[in-house]
């Protein structure tokens, strides 16, 4: 690849994954398949009449509760994190996500699953530049509940990520990389998702959770991590699992590369969304033709 001047991605040839969804705890499989250059990433509902499409853009976000969730019409597809994020840290533009469910296959918690079908597939240049987001200025979001992110330009795509919960075997985690193909493998596709002992019984009477188990999840207790026989991946796998949904939810600005570093604490897939349309109305004003002002004679 042209380093420069790097070409838009996609996949040879079609890949499928099964599993369950984490909070419908339904059957799930999906495909990914080839997208022409300038598609972008969409998501098809292929068990629904027409197989209808839902872009993968912010604006077909619906909710943010436990996950990230798009819809156009009545067709929604929950959860999309974990595979958007795995598109962005391999650098896919294009890409036809089919998933014959509400909630693509929650696989192992992490994004790894989804990473390794896409390089089974095989990654494919197109004949198209690569569209990149840059900024024009800082970008700032807050929020009441003491969440904070701020973006600068810079000539790489880099985060700093910083997890603050007041539970007692959760200290003050941050983490700081560029995010590139070789470190987003190394350091944050394999993190896997987690809640916490007390939600269970709540997040399962809401309906979500359904299929939550430690096969897909962390769970943390008063004074123990509960996990598989695995164990922990990283001893700070919690904040690498929160960089992994920031860089999902960034995919929605329909950019796979972005030219800035991003400061962010308290990360959730609300603050995620909303910081993102903070970015994406910053970049637009970059776009936007310049128009005369005439004055009046």
């Amino acid at each position: 690849m042209n380093q420069e001047n790097p070409l838009q991605t996609t996949i040879k040839q079609e890949v499928a994954l099964d599993g369950v969804g984490l909070h419908t705890g339904s059957k799930s499989r999906l495909i990914l398949r080839p997208a022409p250059a300038n598609t972008g990433i969409r998501f098809f509902r292929s068990d629904l009449p027409g197989i209808p499409m839902i872009p993968a853009r912010l604006g077909f976000v619906v909710t943010t509760v436990r996950g990230t969730n798009l819809g156009l019409g009545e067709a929604k597809v929950h959860t999309v994190e974990h595979v958007l994020s795995a598109c962005t840290g391999l650098g896919v533009d294009n890409l036809d996500v089919l998933v014959d469910a509400g909630e693509p296959p929650i696989m192992d918690g992490s994004a790894l699953p989804f990473v390794e079908a896409l390089l089974r597939a095989g990654l494919v240049d197109l004949e198209a530049p690569k569209r990149w987001l840059h900024l024009p200025h800082e970008v700032v979001y807050e929020a009441k509940d003491g969440a904070r992110y701020r973006a600068v330009p810079s000539d790489k795509f880099e985060i700093m990520a910083t997890l603050i919960h007041d539970h007692p075997m959760m200290p003050r985690m941050s983490l700081s990389m560029t995010v590139d193909r070789e470190g987003y493998l190394a350091e944050v596709a394999r993190a896997r998702t987690f809640c916490f002992e007390h939600e269970v019984a709540y997040l399962k009477s809401q309906g979500l959770a359904q299929g939550g188990s430690l096969d897909n999840a962390i769970v943390i207790g008063k004074d123990q991590f509960h996990t598989n026989a695995e164990g922990l991946r990283y001893a700070d796998e919690f904040v690498r699992h929160k960089m992994l949904d920031l860089i999902g939810d960034l995919t929605l600005l329909g950019r796979p590369l972005f030219k800035m570093r991003i400061e962010a604490e308290r990360l959730g897939h609300a603050h995620n969304v909303e910081f993102a349309k903070k970015l994406d109305a910053a970049a637009k004003t970059l776009r936007k033709p310049r128009t005369r002002i005439l004055e009046a004679k």
